[in-house]
C-alpha cells in the first residue's frame, strides 16, 4: 500500500465516521511487533536476536523477539520499526537486510494500514548451521582447509 492508498483509505475510514458512528481504531504496539516478528521469520537465513544491552538494562522501549516498533499517533498513524537480527553465515548482510525492511514493511502496512516510516535493521550476530556427526554430537564449522 503506497502514501496515495494510505491516504484514501484514511480518507474513507473519516469519511464513514462522519456519516455513521463516531470513533477511532487504534492497534497496540505489541500487535504491530506481532506482525513484524512474523514478516521477520519468513525471510530465509535470519532469526530474531536480543537487542543488546540497552534492553537488558530497561533502558528505551520494550522490544519483542527481536523487534522493537515505535508507533507515532496523529491523523495519519505511522510506525517505525527496529529489527534486531542475525544473519546465517553464507549470506551477503545487506541484501538479507534489505529483505527483511521489504518484508516488514509491506505486512506492517498490509495488516494495519498504518504508515511505515522506516524499518531499521542492527545485525547482531552470524549463525552457521551446525552439522552432526553418527553419534549425535554437533561439530562447528572449520574455517582451515584440510589437505
Amino acid at each position: 500500500m503506497d502514501d496515495m492508498d494510505n491516504r484514501e483509505f484514511m480518507e474513507e475510514v473519516e469519511s464513514e465516521e462522519v456519516a455513521g458512528a463516531s470513533g477511532k481504531v487504534r492497534i497496540s504496539e505489541d500487535v504491530v511487533a506481532q506482525i513484524a516478528v512474523k514478516a521477520l521469520s519468513g525471510v530465509e537465513g535470519v532469526r530474531p536476536a536480543s537487542p543488546g544491552l540497552m534492553a537488558n538494562l530497561r533502558l528505551g522501549r520494550k522490544a519483542t523477539n527481536g523487534v522493537r516498533i515505535l508507533l507515532s499517533e496523529g491523523e495519519f498513524p505511522e510506525v517505525q520499526v527496529d529489527a534486531y537480527v542475525a544473519v546465517r553465515y553464507g549470506l551477503r548482510i545487506p541484501d538479507v537486510c534489505w529483505d527483511v525492511q521489504e518484508a516488514i514493511k509491506e505486512q506492517v502496512e498490509r495488516y494495519t494500514g498504518y504508515t511505515v516510516r522506516a524499518v531499521n535493521v542492527f545485525v547482531q550476530g552470524i549463525t552457521f548451521q551446525e552439522k552432526r556427526d553418527d553419534e549425535g554430537y554437533e561439530e562447528a564449522p572449520s574455517f582451515i582447509e584440510e589437505d
